[in-house]
């Protein structure tokens, strides 16, 4: 048998704190346009993400300009790592 996790299914609970005239201003909106709060909130958000552009783990690492940071390691170590690695594991043991 198998379980579907309940955040898979259900949405997410979000808190937001409004002052009482933006709280007045919402709900009086929600009235007229017949519409809930979590509606109109869940629609601003995904507007709001919509904006945002999608960055990859790189392009982070780029901008942040961690990429070819290690100063005088191989060149080549994310492609040959595990030969490094045994290389290192050779030496710390070699007699």
């Amino acid at each position: 048998m198998c379980i579907t996790p309940l955040w898979k299914i259900a949405p997410m609970t979000l808190t937001v704190r409004l002052d009482p005239e933006l709280e007045r201003r919402l709900e009086s909106a929600c009235k007229r346009r017949r519409t809930t709060k979590s509606a109109v909130v869940a629609e601003l958000v995904r507007e709001f993400v919509a904006r945002e552009p999608a960055e990859s783990s790189y392009d982070v690492a780029v901008r942040l300009g961690v990429i070819g940071c290690l100063d005088g390691g191989p060149t080549d170590l994310a492609a040959n790592a595990k030969r490094y690695v045994r290389r290192a594991i050779r030496a710390k043991y070699r007699r």
